[in-house]
């Protein structure tokens, strides 16, 4: 999730792919240009992707009583090698339910080739990681959980070696209370207030989102750096030490250094997604907007639509990488979904 920009061919490119494969049909269609278009296993429907260096991770919910949720890692764009990690005699087979984390956040990050996903069924959610090298282990399981208070396990945060999850609970009075466990099962972060991991980059500093809008940043190997009890976030990402801010108060993205301190803020297109990414790198922000994916520049806020779901979809996720823009959208002539995966350009600006 970082850097460079966008080929021109991504506008409004879904519309074209809407009915790029078969319903129910798994399959990789190459749709010109280097454009590569995904869809989900039989019986099942896209629920959300992870995108790292030239990995995706596709996170398939059932849609037929037989099914299972299903990961699936595979290269990008090429769709060669395709992976399924989840197995019929696994821990998240045997649990069944969906993907699912609080609203507005991911369930499944991979660290290129290694994967974290949350799922749920009933009152119960585990969280467990797999990669092809390594079978399916739980990192966590809670139980009891109610909407109102939990327990929730998630978002997922991951990225380069890492992979991060949020375990925490909703107190009385609707703070949050708890930390964030990594995927060799060590808690990084402790909080009251800021918990939920909702920003990771390569050099492994992270951004912690609380349910009043507060944020704090901090490093895996021990760091503390600032705390911002009013940054009104509604999402965040963080990319080279860079905080992006999705305000929850006006349609605003404010970027902001590790210690909090602001450094600059845009307006966005009202309606924004709780879902961010960044590419710091190359001064631009990733996010979504109704069926439209904007690309931000961070140097002077111009914005612009660089891919565009087709009409009766929902845009579900976008995401970005040096190399690749992927986004997904489900319904209308997608049906079950598509993540759509587009080859990017370094812009000249």
């Amino acid at each position: 999730m970082r850097r460079a920009a966008l080929a021109g061919c991504a506008l409004a490119l879904a519309a074209a792919c809407g009915g790029a494969a078969a319903a129910g049909r798994a399959s990789v269609r190459d749709a010109g240009g280097g454009t590569a278009v995904f869809s989900a296993l039989p019986g099942h429907r896209i629920a959300g992707f992870s995108l790292d260096r030239d990995w995706l991770a596709l996170a398939e919910d059932p849609v037929s009583r037989d099914a299972c949720p299903v990961v699936v890692l595979v290269r990008v764009p090429s769709g060669s090698p395709r992976r399924e990690l989840t197995r019929r005699d696994g821990a998240t087979c045997r649990l069944g339910g969906r993907f699912w984390v609080r609203p507005g956040a991911r369930a499944i990050g991979n660290a290129i080739a290694k994967a974290l996903w949350v799922v749920r069924h009933g009152s119960t959610a585990i969280a467990v990681k797999a990669s092809p090298a390594e079978p399916e282990v739980v990192l966590a399981r809670v139980t009891g959980i109610t909407l109102a208070r939990g327990p929730f396990l998630g978002p997922v945060v991951a990225t380069n070696w890492l992979r991060l999850f949020g375990d925490y609970r909703r107190q009385p009075d609707g703070t949050l209370e708890g930390g964030v466990i990594s995927g060799n099962r060590r808690e990084l972060w402790t909080a009251t207030g800021p918990v939920m991991p909702l920003g990771l980059d390569d050099e492994e500093h992270a951004v912690a989102v609380g349910a009043d809008g507060s944020i704090a940043m901090w490093h895996a190997h021990g760091a503390r750096y600032g705390r911002v009890p009013d940054a009104h976030a509604r999402a965040a990402a963080l990319d080279r030490g860079e905080v992006l801010v999705l305000r929850d108060d006006a349609p605003r993205l404010d970027v902001r250094a590790l210690s909090g301190r602001l450094v600059r803020s845009w307006p966005i297109a009202r309606g924004a997604a709780p879902l961010l990414d960044a590419d710091v790198e190359h001064g631009l922000a990733v996010y979504a907007a109704g069926r439209a994916v904007h690309e931000l520049r961070l140097a002077d806020g111009r914005d612009r639509v660089v891919a565009r779901a087709p009409a009766g979809s929902t845009l579900l996720d976008a995401q970005v990488e040096p190399r690749l823009l992927a986004y997904a959208y489900r319904g209308g002539s997608a049906g079950a979904g598509r993540v759509v995966v587009v080859p990017r350009a370094r812009s000249r600006r």
